[in-house]
């Protein structure tokens, strides 16, 4: 009997460890809040000949690429919410910047803590409450601040010197340093802000690419003739709402007004002036003899759009080669010997066009902005995974299902997304989704896209613009840049009856119980009349 209970004893004891994390992998999903696959060297596209990410394309390597995932919702909050519920905003309850998360709902985070995770969440945090299910969490207290930014934990501010993305990864390093000696594996959630406008890089980026120049997307002048008329009344144009200022640090133009400049906060103002002065001195010396170039060449039209795409374009290259860099660091440091099995995912909240159409923004159903990069590399994995998924669609919405199933957790049935995993076996035969459901909820925003859904196939996309009830198709295959809408080509309507029937049902099935109605008269008038910004053409 003696013998017995000792053996029980040991029994619960080994239990109790196991349930404690021995033998789980440790998971970090980092989060950039927008990444261009234009910007991305694995995907091989205009920028690849700069090697604008060998870390994350080493990461890419080393694991799984997804060359076809995607968002639901092309706004930062919204993707972070869904990133950690696995759930369309409509149900998760945050569909647009400014709304105020429920973090008492069923979350990735509050999932592994019942599990035996020690969570953790460092960097961008724009939900509007505080983290909920994180053991321990270092925010931004202003995701606006790139430079000496202040940080907000349950222990107070406090204000760190440096660049964001730096600041970051070093607070990561030391919180999985601490970790370390926890019997508990940990979760930590990483989210980098820097790749936001008005893209404001460390300093020792800021000459990077100067002696390049930038190759142009082929509609960088596109005039939008084409397309339903949303696309002409946006607010995202390089050529009008890229301030050569405030947006782009050179010296103000005469006759200058800002007014159509969409930093009205003035981000990037606010941050000058937070530096200290020996980080201004250095950032005032690297763009001097640039600006002094602008004046004296006194650019005009299409020269200053091809100048204005330029100088926007490599300091978003060169805000993502610094989260690169850094994460660089994070996968050196989770990689060295006699370190625990780790489960790395990579992805952005959303796209960015950095060109494309001569816009710059996000907030539309458009490839630019819809696609996102995803890798997942690490343990748990099998070992024959593919290195490369090129056909399967994905989305957001999977990863939380992914890294539950990883762990041999339940997913809960509210949870919308599908587990990866099946898809990285090489012989897998298993039955994947061949429709991507897509919402755009917000309207009037600073970026003037209207709200809009639609549906992605592998080969077609139909979005409803259902407040103004305009609509447009894409073969995706004869026109990858989305240039032709074929909504009134007679040859498409019987595709565009069967897509629209799709869209219904997808809807449905997603629980999406959104007001699609038309907006009133009276205020389409407004956003549509002799008043707005741009006259579409009829």
């Amino acid at each position: 009997m003696k013998k017995l209970r000792e053996f029980l004893l040991i029994l619960v004891s080994l239990t109790s460890f196991w349930y404690l994390g021995k033998g789980k992998p440790n998971i970090v999903l980092i989060v950039t809040e927008d990444h261009a696959l234009s910007a991305f060297g694995a995907f091989q596209k205009r920028f690849a000949e700069l090697d604008p990410t060998p870390n994350l394309d080493a990461l890419a390597s080393s694991g799984t690429l997804f060359s076809q995932a995607f968002c639901s919702n092309p706004m930062a909050g919204p993707g972070v919410a869904t990133l950690l519920t696995g759930k369309h905003g409509h149900l998760n309850g945050f569909t647009k910047n400014g709304d105020k998360f429920n973090g008492d709902q069923s979350t990735l985070p509050n999932l592994l803590k019942k599990n035996g995770y020690n969570t953790a969440l460092i960097g961008k945090w724009d939900l509007g409450t505080e983290p909920a299910g994180f053991d321990y969490w270092q925010i931004l207290a202003d995701s606006d601040e790139f430079y000496n930014p202040e940080f907000w934990s349950p222990k107070g501010k406090n204000r760190f010197e440096g660049h964001s993305t730096d600041i970051i990864t070093d607070l990561s390093l030391d919180w999985i340093k601490k970790s370390e000696t926890d019997q508990k594996p940990f979760f930590l959630m990483i989210q980098f802000n820097a790749s936001r406008l008005p893209w404001m890089p460390a300093i020792r980026h800021v000459n990077l690419f100067d002696d390049v120049l930038l190759p142009e997307p082929p509609n960088l002048l596109d005039e939008h003739k084409n397309r339903a008329p949303p696309a002409r009344y946006q607010e995202m144009e390089i050529q009008l709402n890229l301030d050569l200022h405030y947006d782009l640090f050179s010296p103000k133009p005469d006759g200058w007004d800002p007014s159509n400049a969409l930093s009205g906060n003035l981000v990037g103002q606010k941050n000058l002036q937070g530096m200290n002065q020996e980080q201004s001195s250095a950032w005032q010396l690297a763009w001097r003899p640039k600006n002094e170039a602008l004046v004296r060449e006194n650019l005009k039209g299409e020269a200053l759009l091809r100048w204005k795409f330029q100088r926007f374009a490599k300091n978003y290259l060169r805000c993502l080669k610094g989260i690169d860099e850094n994460i660089g660091r994070l996968t050196q440091n989770l990689s060295m010997p006699n370190t625990k099995e780790c489960l790395i995912v990579y992805t952005a909240c959303h796209g960015r066009f950095i060109g494309e159409h001569g816009w710059f923004g996000t907030h539309w159903m458009y490839e630019e902005s819809m696609r996102v990069p995803l890798i997942l590399s690490g343990k748990p994995k099998p070992e024959t995974a593919q290195k490369i998924i090129n056909e399967a669609l994905v989305q957001d919405l999977d990863i939380v299902p992914t890294i539950l199933e990883s762990l041999n957790l339940e997913i809960p049935i509210e949870v919308q997304g599908l587990s990866l995993l099946p898809l990285l076996e090489d012989n897998n035969t298993q039955p994947w989704r061949r429709v991507l459901y897509f919402h755009h909820h917000d309207f009037p925003d600073e970026q003037m896209v209207p709200k809009h859904r639609g549906i992605r196939t592998p080969t077609q996309k139909l979005i409803h613009y259902y407040q103004f009830d305009e609509w447009e198709l894409f073969d995706l295959i004869k026109d990858p840049n989305e240039n032709h809408n074929l909504y009134n080509s007679e040859a498409y309507q019987k595709q565009i009856a069967e897509l629209k029937a799709q869209l219904e049902v997808i809807g449905k099935k997603y629980e999406d119980n959104s007001d699609f109605s038309v907006m009133p008269e009276e205020w389409r008038r407004i956003y549509r009349g002799p008043d707005a910004r741009k006259k579409a053409d009829e």
